[in-house]
């Protein structure tokens, strides 16, 4: 699995481009214009577009270099209430994983029960509501 490499965040007439590269090719560094970060901003605003960002940096991004465009997520990211946000999504996840019968406890992501999709629905939910919950932290950083 290869992790995406981003230098900065520009936003040029309503669209979203990444200065980015990857880190299992040679290619260097490039901006390049993001459909569905744009599609987020153009819907929600700033609050979506940081919400989207910081997913791929808890998924499989990473910041490099300091373009001030990158302040509110390094902020986001080093805030101490990062971490009560994490153990709270942590703990109401485990909460419903601990609600499933033992063979949907094996394959929780897999399982086809009504309970198993409940699961993985409820977990979504509070990815969203944890990553929202960071990008609230955005909006605290003047950078």
């Amino acid at each position: 699995m290869s992790t995406e490499y981003i230098r900065a965040v520009s936003i040029r007439r309503g669209q979203v481009y990444l200065t980015s590269k990857s880190s299992n090719d040679d290619v260097p560094y490039h901006a390049w214009h993001c459909e569905s970060l744009s599609k987020v901003y153009g819907e929600e605003g700033q609050p979506g577009l940081d919400r989207e960002i910081l997913r791929m940096l808890c998924e499989y991004a990473v910041l490099k270099g300091h373009h001030p465009s990158l302040e509110r997520y390094r902020h986001a990211l080093e805030a101490p209430e990062k971490e009560k946000i994490f153990q709270e999504t942590a703990q109401a996840l485990q909460a419903a994983y601990d609600l499933l019968q033992s063979e949907d406890q094996a394959h929780p992501l897999t399982a086809q029960s009504e309970a198993a999709r409940a699961y993985r629905l409820t977990a979504r939910k509070l990815q969203d509501r944890q990553y929202t919950a960071l990008a609230r932290l955005c909006s605290e950083c003047s950078g």
